[in-house]
């Protein structure tokens, strides 16, 4: 803190591109923001992508202590073809680049940042993305290697880019011409969608322009701390013409090589001019802006100019000489900055739902807002023909732009959101840990709880009963010179006979903290484990669990091949529907309360019937994938054997997964008979065609992360012939667990499947 009471402290922006001229769209939304922060009392650096050939500008010098400039990525088509190919959403990669992100890892490493602001999706990737995520789940994030602690991220998220994507598909899939574009929206839709929802739960902090965008981002990826940071402008800076305007001219400006722009001139000049033409012949239409596509120069003609790039102040002035602006975007999301500063120059708009998002604009009171192209063309004529409307309706809005989309009003927010994430809460949160027979793994899970940063209060760990001298590590372990600095105080009970469920509900019984993180045995823990599974709970109110994530470990080509056929990676996760497994995770006792604990009557699966309860009762879930544990797979195929048919004689005894293990029964019995079928030479090859090709789909996923988390070649190619093994042990295992678990739910008189609200009790 400065002496003058301003939060001081160094921030890091990641940009694409520098912000400066901030005369529209992204570099006028990342100046502003960086000029706050600056002006707030913290040192600011930049790294960003732009033209090294040319001098950095004085407004962005004065604000900024370093300055990193990238050249800009070229991308081939070929490299655009294999990222479609693979599976991976074409956005997330149109800005990769290893200088980019060598030089970054530069700057993390040489100062100890307390915030990270990435500005745009296309920038995630360098922090929050897959790649990034596992080497910080190994310790190897840039910060780790020189021993700095973590910064806090903030994924400033310009739009909503999955529902940018889904909207342009809806619009585009109306004409014909345009099917190739909808059905390459509608994939990248899909795509987008899961990586958006992985860059904002790995963030501390998401920002968002406007409250529907804002929602956008819960409804994928909920329990993350979302603030509405809107779009602004110096209002002050923009007057209003007292001269009416002749001939009446309607107004569009923005970037008009952006495809919602393209297609919203396209859709002003070809559907709704006409209309206003029929009642206003002499009216004119501007549609100005930089890089005009093809597509919209074909649109010039009479009554219709194209202006092409204009300075700030011609832009201006064009604006200022406007009778009515219309805003009519059909695709996209976030807050148009043309309507902001429509509103700020006392200038009328007309404009769909989509083009008003995020501005306030109320219809009738502050403009007028339609989705069906004569109405908005009727609109625009009620507007030219009704100078005390146009006027009214202008006065509302610029009031409505000063109190909401100045940036004066803005910016303090973007503050209060650090002040919140750099302050030094110690969490009040207990870990916990059921043991067995772990007295080879159980003092590195203590030492690993004690080396957090920073450290529990409590563990809590209950033994089942070990006879192997678990009880004695765990207590020379709590006695440590490492552990007592560390501030944890470590417990033991010990509980002979007592399964996970009764063991882990025993830990919680005995904990103090209000929340709870639990832990196994056998597992590495992250060094900022603990402090990124609670910290949502201080973030987000609503948050009832934290879901952390878990990477394989292995040793040996078995358990490589292992880790890539039952270990999900990061980016297969779809945080909404992530349940979490009890090697890492976190909830409010109040929510553990509320469900009874954890089934004592279930030894496997208990975790998963745990999650289920919740989620029936509307539990917040938050996933944080940089929350993560490494712990070993099973070293053999008996004991993998042993482990899925325990996994699955739970399931069969909750009364889960029927359709599941049905399909699975139904895959094998059909690829018995294709295998029969591919023997008989009447049949020809169909049979056998059919089966490679489902053995292929089978083990396609596998291979793909194996590919991944190989370390050379070599590994993959010894690895890969494995991974039909593994999959067949796996099913036989799951197949011959299942009914045994039926059978004991079938003798207890349950019903083999029940839908209902499950109940589930403790005992003592």
């Amino acid at each position: 803190m400065s002496g003058d009471g301003r939060t001081t402290g160094r921030v890091l922006f990641v940009m694409p591109q520098m912000p400066w001229p901030a005369t529209q769209g992204t570099a006028l939304r990342n100046f502003h923001l960086m000029k706050a922060v600056a002006d707030a009392g913290f040192e600011v650096d930049l790294i960003a992508f732009g033209d090294t050939r040319l001098s950095i500008p004085v407004e962005i010098a004065a604000l900024c202590r370093v300055i990193e400039i990238v050249p800009v990525p070229m991308r081939s088509l070929v490299a655009r073809l294999r990222t479609f190919l693979a599976g991976e959403p074409d956005l997330a990669w149109r800005l990769s680049s290893p200088e980019f992100s060598s030089r970054l890892d530069s700057m993390l490493s040489e100062r100890e940042y307390d915030v990270v602001q990435i500005e745009g999706f296309e920038m995630a990737g360098f922090l929050l993305g897959p790649g990034a995520l596992r080497r910080e789940a190994w310790d190897r994030a840039p910060w780790t290697l020189v021993g700095h602690r973590a910064p806090r991220i903030v994924f400033d998220d310009h739009n909503a880019e999955y529902q940018l994507q889904a909207s342009a598909s809806r619009v585009d899939s109306q004409r014909p011409r345009r099917w190739l574009r909808a059905i390459y929206s509608w994939v990248q839709a899909s795509r987008i969608r899961r990586r958006e929802a992985l860059y904002a739960s790995a963030a501390d902090a998401c920002l968002a322009v406007s409250d529907e965008d804002a929602g956008l981002l819960r409804e994928i990826a909920p329990g993350v701390s979302v603030e509405v940071i809107a779009n602004g402008i110096d209002v002050p800076s923009y007057r209003a013409s007292a001269s009416p305007t002749v001939p009446p001219t309607v107004f569009f400006a923005g970037k008009l090589d952006y495809r919602p722009n393209v297609d919203a001139c396209e859709w002003l000049v070809r559907s709704v001019v006409p209309i206003v033409r029929a009642s206003v012949p002499e009216v004119r239409v501007v549609l100005a802006g930089r890089d005009p596509s093809p597509a919209v120069q074909t649109l010039a003609g009479p009554g219709v100019e194209v202006t092409g790039y204009l300075s700030g102040a011609e832009m201006r002035a064009r604006l200022a000489g406007a009778t009515v602006a219309v805003v009519p975007i059909r695709m996209g999301s976030g807050t148009r900055f043309k309507v902001l500063e429509a509103m700020a120059a006392g200038v009328p708009v007309v404009a769909t739902p989509f083009g008003a998002a995020g501005s306030g604009i109320v219809d009738g009171v502050h403009g007028l807002l339609s989705e069906d192209a004569s109405d908005l063309g009727a609109s625009v004529v009620r507007l030219l023909r009704d100078a005390s409307l146009r006027e009214s309706m202008a006065g509302r809005a610029r009031l409505l732009a000063e109190a909401r989309h100045d940036w004066s009003a803005i910016t303090p927010r973007l503050i209060d959101v650090y002040r919140h994430l750099i302050s030094d809460l110690r969490p009040t949160a207990s870990v916990i840990a059921t043991v067995r027979n772990e007295a080879r793994t159980v003092g590195a899970v203590i030492s690993g709880v004690a080396r957090q940063q920073p450290p529990p209060a409590e563990m809590v760990i209950v033994d089942g009963g070990s006879d192997d001298g678990t009880v004695r590590v765990i207590r020379e372990y709590s006695s440590r010179p490492d552990v007592i600095a560390s501030g944890l105080r470590v417990s033991v009970r010990s509980e002979p006979g007592a399964n996970i469920s009764r063991g882990r509900n025993l830990a919680v019984g005995s904990a103090v903290g209000g929340v709870i993180a639990a832990v196994d045995a056998g597992t590495v823990l992250a060094s900022d484990w603990f402090s990124r599974l609670v910290a949502p709970f201080d973030l987000e109110a609503g948050v009832g669990v934290v879901s952390g994530f878990f990477v394989g470990a292995p040793e040996t080509d078995w358990e490589r091949a292992l880790a890539a056929t039952t270990l999900p990676l990061v980016e297969d996760i779809e945080p909404a529907r992530f349940l979490p497994s009890s090697r890492s995770v976190a909830f409010r006792r109040t929510e553990f309360a509320r469900v009874g604990g954890y089934p004592e009557w279930l030894d496997y699966g208990e975790d998963l019937v745990f999650d289920l309860a919740l989620r029936r009762l509307g539990v917040v879930f938050r996933f944080q994938p940089r929350a993560v544990v490494r712990f070993r797979p099973r070293p053999s195929a008996a004991a993998f054997f042993v482990q899925y048919y325990r996994y699955a004689r739970g399931d069969g005894k909750a009364g889960l997964f029927a359709l599941r293990h049905a399909i699975r029964y139904g895959a094998y019995l059909g690829a018995i008979v294709l295998a029969v079928g591919a023997s008989d030479r009447r049949l020809g090859v169909l049979p056998g065609t059919v089966l490679l090709a489902g053995a292929i789909g089978y083990l396609r996923r596998p291979l793909l992360r194996l590919a991944i988390m190989a370390t050379s070649p070599g590994d993959f190619m010894r690895c890969a012939p494995l991974l039909p093994l593994v999959r067949v042990v796996g099913d036989v295992a799951k197949m011959v667990g299942y009914p045994v678990g039926l059978w004991w739910r079938y003798s207890r008189g349950l019903p083999s499947h029940d839908r209902r609200p499950m109940t589930v009790r403790t005992t003592e």
